[in-house]
């Protein structure tokens, strides 16, 4: 029998729509999981202001720790035995765990102001009268145009903390003195004169004795050496001589400022200089707590989301004996799975809206509302998925301690020696790793190449090019399920994946600041390869399950449930690590804000779309020489059951 010839499914194979629900749901807060810490672990460079290598050690420590508990978890849910099966009560533990941890670990505050953000509201910005050539651009920042008819000095003028409160309650509003440090990012010409006034409320004004204190950057200036980012401490700030009440405290009280004014001299001819930002920034010893905090954090939520997710993918591999029926499977509760990717493109786009006062807080916020569905939808499998009768006993019935640990190296080292599964672990750590990768560097890509720092117009595509790809997943996973019938698993892999290397092309012609927009038409392409992989190795994996329980008369799902995950999250630490390591070899520095170089966006752009086609390719190569046919697949079960009968009259005393 050819590959394309089939096998019909016996009704007794078949799983109940009931069921197939159940496992569904349970595959959309496996996907909420796994897709919203990566949506979200941008805000920690974006938004808390962390560096971006520290962020890419946060997202590859805690997975390495991830991938380490995933075999155990898969080996113990194998050998458990409890009168609720030996999946359902993890499932079950671990979504509530899952889900408050993930909601308490981005409870984190800002690490900067920025005073010419773009929210809450423009009033938290102001120019003096005298500017009527300036204005703010998209990205937020200050820009004047002047010639030589305009006078040879300016002002920049912005509103204190009064307007920066998180509600419009004095006991609410942000506390100053927290950030000792200010960053300044401008592009300006050459000038005579270029000092930063931070300017107490009136004398008469409760709270404040109307001073002003100053730094002259002309003369005492610290740039980092990338173009005009300048950085100083409130404590390098003096007293003004000129300006101000000169018989206060002299001492600048934060919580009294009502404005800070940027006074820029000798300007020539004509010209355009702008503010890109202005921010207050905590110490480094905030920095270092807030990641030593989210690291700790991270680690755990990994570890509570093993104990939902190796026992829940195990079980799907066990559902039903049939080829087919593990496609269909697979596809159903991948496509449902699938509307969590729906969401969560727009998580940035959340984070980044006036709803918030900055992204830090949208980030606070929509990590309560994940948390709740995973904690509350992640039960639904274990109250209402049934377990098939189990086919073998506990490999671990009456052994002690180190007997079990010497069990479960060994059924690893078995598993690695299966040629099949590691041609499948292979292939989706390249495709699914290669299109995380690639997609770490988009947001990027999006603010300050097509949008010039502009987070929310970014924050908006980033939103409709998730979607659609979403949308067009939505559609590829049952179109994989009903092509994989026709052509077999093996020949899908090879198509779907070749469109998803023509989609990421594409997208090197859709990065176009000029028709940013063009970017859309690469979606449901690349939806090829999201879409076909997991609905197709789910089902491959099954397949393999037989094969081995052929070679070591063990069913062993979780195990090789575990380890494949193993392999993905391995990747994703890579990938996380690499990001971070990538971003830092580009130049990329979020401090400069629309002022990253050319070279910088260029190699960003190269990553994005680079690396995942080379992965796609080489996971094709592999894949290429899989040998588990339908027709082989559907050998396999009949020397099986052919098998489990003869030992099942022999227990019975019938052989």
């Amino acid at each position: 029998m050819s590959e394309s010839q089939h096998y019909k499914t016996a009704p007794e194979d078949r799983i109940s729509l009931k069921q197939k629900s159940a496992y569904a749901v349970g595959m959309l807060v496996n996907n909420l999981q796994a897709a919203a810490l990566p949506a979200m672990v941008v805000i920690l460079n974006l938004g808390l202001g962390m560096d971006v290598l520290w962020v890419g050690l946060i997202g590859a420590i805690p997975r390495i720790f991830d991938a380490i508990s995933d075999p155990m978890l898969g080996y113990i849910s194998d050998n458990t035995r409890t009168r609720w099966g030996r999946r359902r009560p993890f499932i079950f533990a671990g979504a509530i765990l899952a889900g408050i941890i993930f909601a308490l670990m981005w409870q984190l505050p800002s690490g900067y102001i920025d005073f010419l953000a773009k929210t809450p509201i423009a009033q938290h910005q102001t120019l003096s009268s005298s500017l009527t050539g300036t204005r703010f651009n998209d990205a937020g920042g200050a820009v004047l145009n002047y010639d030589s008819k305009q006078e040879i000095g300016a002002d920049f003028v912005f509103f204190g903390p009064e307007l920066l409160a998180l509600e419009k309650t004095v006991s609410l509003a942000t506390n100053l003195d927290d950030f000792p440090q200010v960053e300044l990012n401008v592009a300006l010409p050459e000038l005579d004169g270029f000092q930063v006034f931070f300017n107490e409320a009136e004398v008469s004004e409760a709270g404040s004795d109307g001073e002003s204190f100053y730094i002259d950057l002309t003369l005492d200036q610290s740039v980092d050496g990338k173009g005009n980012l300048y950085k100083f401490n409130i404590a390098d700030l003096v007293q003004s001589p000129w300006s101000g009440n000169q018989n206060g405290n002299k001492h600048l009280d934060m919580q009294a400022m009502k404005s800070i004014s940027l006074q820029l001299t000798g300007f020539e001819g004509a010209g355009v200089a702008t503010i890109h930002s202005l921010k207050l920034r905590k110490s480094e010893r905030f920095f270092i707590f807030y990641f030593r905090y989210f690291m700790a954090m991270s680690i755990l939520f990994f570890l509570a989301y093993t104990v939902f997710a190796t026992p829940f993918v195990a079980f799907g591999y066990e559902m039903t004996p049939d080829y087919h029926e593990r496609t269909r499977l697979h596809a159903f509760a991948n496509t449902v799975g699938q509307l969590a990717w729906l969401g969560v493109p727009w998580f940035y786009a959340i984070m980044a809206s006036s709803l918030f006062r900055d992204t830090v807080h949208g980030a606070r916020s929509l990590a309560i509302v994940v948390g709740v569905i995973v904690a509350v939808f992640g039960i639904i499998p274990a109250i209402f998925l049934k377990e098939r009768p189990i086919l073998t006993p506990a490999d671990s019935a009456g052994k002690s301690f180190w007997e079990n640990m010497g069990g479960f190296f060994k059924g690893i080292a078995i598993t690695f020696r299966n040629k099949p599964f590691v041609k499948l672990c292979a292939s989706t750590f390249l495709v699914f790793n290669g299109f995380q990768l690639g997609m770490s560097f988009s947001i990027y890509i999006m603010i300050y190449y097509l949008f010039n720092g502009n987070d929310g117009d970014a924050g908006k595509l980033m939103g409709w090019f998730g979607m659609l790809t979403s949308i067009a997943t939505l559609a590829v996973i049952p179109f994989t399920g009903w092509i994989a019938t026709k052509l077999g698993k093996r020949k899908t892999f090879m198509l779907t994946i070749s469109l998803s290397i023509i989609g990421y092309g594409i997208k090197w012609i859709g990065y176009n600041p000029e028709y940013p927009y063009w970017l859309l038409f690469a979606a449901p392409f690349v939806a090829f390869g999201t879409g076909s992989l997991f609905t197709l190795m789910g089902s491959m994996i099954s397949d393999v399950c037989d094969y081995d329980e052929l070679e070591t008369h063990q069913r062993r799902e979780g195990v090789f449930g575990a380890i494949y995950w193993w392999m993905v999250k391995v990747g994703m630490a890579l990938a996380g690590l690499l990001t971070g390591i990538l971003l830092k070899v580009s130049g990329f520095d979020v401090a400069l804000g629309a002022g990253q170089s050319e070279s910088t966006l260029l190699w960003i752009r190269v990553f994005d779309v680079g690396i995942p086609i080379v992965t796609s390719a080489i996971a094709l190569w592999i894949i290429a020489t899989y040998t588990i046919t339908e027709k082989k697949a559907n050998e396999i079960r009949a020397e099986l059951e052919n098998r489990r009968g003869k030992v099942a009259a022999a227990d019975s005393g019938q052989a």
